[in-house]
């Protein structure tokens, strides 16, 4: 029996939440594609066009594209799979998505304990739509799969019943932490997280070597088989991407930033946005009172509880938090391993308080209140999120290469600023992906070290073929994009002027909204 106003909560009824939940997930999977899924199924793309993974390697996420390609091919091979990359890549975030629902509900039921069935299914619906989880097991994305591995390894290490002791749990769990690592390199930092659980657990340091020498040999098989795979020198990659040589910036950057009030607000942030889509200032402020008040409520119950899993939970979340405080504050996908434990120490915190609740009218209350705010979250996220991505007309990037596609052959060149401005920035991929046109994109070609003159021979080189190249308006006009493009490349205004004045571009091809083709003729 439960005690939250109800006669009882049938053992079936998390099943069928979680199958409502899956069907609610697929019916509206947005086709408002975003600029990461575009980038990740073109990777998949043209693997599977060549034939040929080693051309298609992410070190970044040296798993994602891999399995995703044997997994299409085989399917393809098998039953006649033949669907867009970006669908396929939507279903994989689907299905990881919902079996880290399933962990979290087994999480729950572990730390709640019998009779609070009812606050177990709400812990997992909680989960299923706050904005980050729901986002991510719906977009062609790469952070669904290593959540669930990271929860699943935590499950298996702290909260399956049974002996934790036991040699083929730390071996399960060290394939999963690998696992999740493997999908995305950050996910590693769970083994900051397991080590402050072990010290705090008071773990011999004998097991602590043991699990972390499994640990440590899985994922240096698993790096070493992708570096002779790929041939990739990953020591030089990652130190690039720690030192700001993203490959695909076309300059420069860092995603560092020093201790400061701002980076540690902007981390809070994005976690309260994991709570409530960022539509607007109105849903910002009551993401942050959310998060507020959970986690009041979360301090007050562990101090009163003394609950060791108000320790662990909150050593799942620290090392992610520290660390993208300093890299990459603002960005909600690094977050999802402070998100997904809070909801579950949130769920624990009610669990904790309702059941020293005496009167039944109190608990009929907080069950209700329970009910409010997951309807109220799922209203929000799914009229501000769910809705507009369920409408391709909103994606402008996308409207703006399926008329490229239309108004271009197929074997034209589009040159790009690829900077400066979101139009710009996601055609890198959008045109590619989208249109099928080959891209020239200038922040990347004057990254490489080729000046003006280099670039405008290419262009003619190519347009001797008789192959037709455009230019697209952000590289033509003052605007964000060539402000940006100028600035990273440390170039006069005027110098570019020149450049442009020697193309000599004949026609004007109208695109979306004031955008337009120059053609070079």
């Amino acid at each position: 029996m439960d005690k939250y106003g109800f006669k009882s909560t049938p053992q079936w009824l998390p099943g069928l939440i979680f199958l409502l939940i899956g069907l609610i997930y697929f019916a509206f999977l947005p086709v408002s594609y975003d600029f990461d899924g575009t980038v990740f199924s073109q990777y998949l793309r043209y693997a599977l066009v060549k034939n040929d993974l080693s051309i298609s390697h992410q070190p970044q996420h040296p798993l994602y594209i891999p399995v995703n390609y044997l997994l299409y091919s085989q399917l393809s091979k098998t039953i006649g799979y033949n669907v867009l990359e970006y669908f396929h890549l939507q279903l994989f975030s689907l299905c990881f998505g919902l079996l880290t629902l399933w962990v979290t509900y087994q999480i729950i039921k572990q730390i709640t304990g019998p009779g609070q069935r009812f606050l177990q299914i709400a812990g997992m619906a909680l989960a299923a739509f706050a904005y980050g989880p729901w986002y991510y097991s719906v977009e062609a994305e790469v952070h669904m799969a290593g959540l669930f591995f990271v929860a699943a390894g935590m499950y298996l290490l702290f909260f399956k019943p049974g002996d934790p002791d036991k040699l083929i749990r730390a071996v399960g769990a060290a394939v999963c932490f690998v696992m999740a690592a493997g999908f995305h390199l950050t996910n590693g930092l769970i083994a900051a997280s397991v080590l402050l659980i072990f010290i705090l657990e008071k773990k011999s340091i004998g097991k602590i070597v043991r699990f972390f020498a499994l640990y440590g040999a899985f994922f240096l098989l698993t790096l070493s088989i992708f570096a002779l795979a790929s041939k990739i020198n990953l020591p030089d990659f990652y130190k690039n991407q720690l030192q700001g040589n993203d490959i695909l910036a076309g300059h420069k950057i860092s995603y560092w930033t020093g201790l400061s009030i701002n980076s540690v607000w902007g981390s809070l942030k994005s976690v309260a946005n994991g709570i409530l889509v960022p539509a607007s200032p109105t849903l910002t402020i009551l993401s942050f009172l959310l998060l507020a008040s959970g986690a009041v409520l979360i301090i007050y119950a562990g101090l009163k509880s003394k609950n060791m899993c108000y320790y662990k939970l909150g050593a799942w979340m620290l090392p992610y938090f520290i660390f993208f405080t300093f890299w990459d504050h603002r960005n909600l996908e690094f977050k999802l391993n402070v998100v997904l434990p809070f909801i579950i120490l949130f769920t624990a915190s009610a669990a904790f308080f309702i059941g020293r609740m005496q009167k039944k009218i109190r608990v009929s209350l907080a069950g209700a209140g329970i009910l409010i705010l997951i309807l109220s979250i799922f209203i929000i996220n799914f009229n501000y999120y769910v809705k507009p991505a369920n409408n391709l007309e909103n994606n402008r990037n996308y409207q703006a290469a399926a008329t490229i596609e239309k108004v271009t052959p197929p074997q034209a060149i589009i040159v790009i600023a690829g900077c400066g401005s979101d139009l710009s920035i996601h055609n890198k991929i959008y045109i590619s992906y989208f249109a099928g046109r080959k891209v020239f994109i200038l922040d990347w070609m004057l990254g490489k070290g080729l000046t003006l003159d280099d670039i405008r021979a290419r262009l003619e080189q190519e347009q001797s073929k008789g192959i037709p190249v455009y230019f697209f308006s952000d590289a033509l006009r003052e605007g964000p994009a060539l402000q940006q493009l100028l600035k990273n490349h440390h170039m006069e205004a005027v110098d570019y002027h020149r450049f442009l004045e020697k193309i000599d571009l004949k026609e004007k091809i109208p695109v979306i909204d004031d955008y337009y083709l120059g053609w070079m003729r």
